[in-house]
């Protein structure tokens, strides 16, 4: 008899991880020891892996960054009218703040060094009996955050950014072309403000110890704990299984940065395919994180496979893109060729809204979408494992149309 998903017990382990837990601070620390107790208790092998970090550079490099661009956008909205040449070349000044909202991968340096800030990844293993033939990797972070900015106003304040700053260069390029204006000139003016005021405002942005990180990011981690229980007696021993809870996601994720660097060596060989998950059990449709920055993609292939088991399972899923300057555990296992597709639910309501606030509580969290979400990562193992889809409470996880993606784990 298949144990059922149990969503009201993920609810409840949510529930149990819901206090604020800023990397360094003794939250955390107790998030750390919760979390790898609850591994244990699922029959892993458990190592706690201590790191540092100083976030401190980064941060005054993006705040001027940020106020540099700001100033400089806002000059170019004042100038196009009259000098698009200038305008453009200030507006060609962007373009290092691009890269660094992108997340490109050079950018890792910085977050390579010690510091003041101590966490640490908690990870679970289930190792293979024998060279693994593949390995799967689930992951969840467990700590939390608070912002003077809600993440929903971050999200608009980029977007804004991001609008105004198009906006400006759709009035320069034909003003360029035709050596005079064209078009009307509080145009070029309104959208180099709005840009501009846009940037100034994520500049002052600030990191706190006031949310308790239900939505953001409990109710992952109780998924990842639902699947470190089950996955183990369904999947074949030649599957390697290794469940991560990373610290610092919150830090522009280093915990994630720092995991893959000390293992680079022990994913080589095989088929790597990694699940992380972040926001899940939030009432809504099923998500998947498909792209982040200007539109790169995180992997074509499970997210194809994800679709084809939620079809098979009758879920509506939503693909979507993470906008630049918004970050995710998914992204440095992007940087190393590693296919890593997120995990997510919900819609714009309470929930998302409430995400790096205090007011991000347990109670927003939906029992049935937590099941949801831990039933389509399970369908998703299964599929890449080779192993027949089973009779489960919700509907069916497998059928006819799930295919298996290429074996290949490095793009």
């Amino acid at each position: 008899m298949v144990e059922a998903v149990d969503g009201e017990r993920m609810a409840r382990e949510a529930a149990e991880l819901s206090f604020p837990r800023y990397p360094g601070t003794e939250g955390d620390v107790r998030a750390v020891a919760w979390v790898a107790e609850r591994l244990r208790e699922a029959g892993l092998e458990v190592r706690v892996e201590d790191f540092s970090y100083d976030l401190r550079p980064v941060w005054w490099a993006l705040r001027g960054m940020l106020i540099g661009c700001g100033l400089a956008v806002g000059a170019a909205g004042l100038l196009a009218p009259d000098r698009p040449g200038l305008a453009a070349l200030l507006l060609l000044a962007l373009a290092p703040g691009a890269v660094f909202l992108a997340w490109a991968p050079w950018l890792e340096r910085l977050y390579r060094r010690a510091g003041p800030t101590a966490t640490a990844n908690v990870v679970g293993r289930r190792a293979a009996a024998g060279p693994p033939r593949l390995t799967l990797l689930l992951l969840a972070h467990h700590d939390s955050k608070s912002q003077n900015l809600t993440f929903p106003a971050r999200m608009g304040l980029t977007l804004a950014a991001l609008g105004g700053t198009v906006g400006l260069a759709a009035y320069l390029a034909p003003s360029l072309s035709a050596g005079l204006p064209v078009g009307p000139t509080a145009w070029p003016r309104a959208s180099g403000l709005a840009a501009a005021l846009a940037l100034l405002a994520l500049s002052a942005i600030r990191n706190g110890n006031r949310s308790p990180g239900g939505v953001d990011n409990a109710g992952s981690v109780a998924v990842l704990l639902h699947l470190a229980r089950r996955l183990p007696g369904e999947l074949p021993p030649e599957v390697e299984l290794i469940f991560l809870s990373p610290g610092a996601e919150e830090d522009h994720m280093v915990g994630a940065m720092r995991w893959l660097d000390a293992n680079r060596e022990d994913l080589a060989g095989r088929p790597v395919w990694a699940f992380n998950f972040d926001g899940a059990g939030a009432p809504g449709r099923l998500v998947l994180l498909e792209r982040y920055g200007f539109g790169r993609p995180f992997s074509p292939a499970l997210s194809r496979l994800a679709r084809q088991v939620a079809a098979a399972m009758g879920e509506r899923v939503r693909g979507v893109l993470m906008p630049p300057a918004m970050g995710i555990d998914a992204i440095p296992f992007a940087h190393r060729g590693i296919d890593c597709l997120t995990l997510s639910s919900g819609s714009l309501g309470p929930a998302v809204w409430a995400v790096h606030s205090a007011g991000d509580r347990p109670e927003l969290l939906d029992p049935s979408t937590l099941a949801r979400v831990a039933g389509l990562a399970e369908g998703m193992a299964r599929a890449l494992a080779g192993v027949p889809p089973h009779p489960n409470p919700l509907p069916p996880l497998g059928g006819e149309g799930v295919r298996t993606p290429e074996a290949g784990q490095r793009r």
